[in-house]
């Protein structure tokens, strides 16, 4: 029977592991023009009662970008461990100071005005859980990966004039609008880029740890 390990926490093996497939992944970012990533356009209606009738305006979001995807880096300690003919791998990854802007239009009763939207993104936790079989040479696979904490949003809006009173439905929309994007790119494209960056770059592991 095989002695199951502790976790290694901040196991040198792991760690450097971790920061190669971290450091290639970032090169694959920007390869790909994934920095700044676009956002797709965004419609919200919004309406006011004057003299009891109601009127309906509408926003439009245009020209959206993300920024900070090729910042991903190790945000805390590894773990590594040994079981049977399994091997584990677990990490914590992060992006930190990312935002996003969009080009924005509002109209309300034949008022029309441009303004601009940006929003800043404290911290992006991501956790890593990955399993590896020790014999047969393949790679590791994920078995987790996604948001552990999604930092505060915090949204600007500037240009909106004598439409200012619309200015928290475009923050509130702005920021729902983005918490289900970043999860969305994490747990889809993002998640598949690690994972094929685990199938590329299969960890030699040092004999001390099995």
């Amino acid at each position: 029977r095989h002695q199951i390990q502790d976790p290694k926490l901040n196991d040198p093996f792991s760690d450097d592991y971790i920061d190669k497939i971290l450091e290639n992944l970032r090169n694959v970012i920007i390869e790909n023009n994934m920095d700044p990533m676009e956002l797709p356009p965004l419609d919200t209606g919004f309406s006011d009662a004057i003299l009891g009738i109601t009127w309906h305006g509408s926003a439009h979001l245009n020209n959206g970008h993300f920024w900070g995807l090729s910042t991903l880096a190790r945000t805390g300690d590894t773990s590594f461990t040994v079981e049977g003919e399994k091997a584990r791998l677990t990490a914590y990854i992060g992006i930190t100071g990312a935002s996003a802007h969009y080009d924005a239009s509002a109209e309300f009763m034949g008022i029309t005005v441009g303004a601009g939207v940006t929003a800043d993104i404290s911290d992006i936790q991501i956790f890593l859980d990955a399993e590896m079989v020790l014999t047969g040479g393949s790679g590791l696979q994920l078995t987790d990966f996604k948001i552990s904490h999604l930092g505060h949003i915090s949204v600007d809006v500037s240009g909106l004039g004598p439409l200012d009173w619309i200015l928290e439905i475009l923050v509130d929309f702005v920021d729902t609008f983005l918490k289900d994007w970043i999860v969305s790119l994490v747990e889809g494209p993002l998640k598949d880029l690690i994972q094929g960056l685990l199938d590329e770059y299969v960890p030699d592991i040092p004999s001390r740890l099995l």
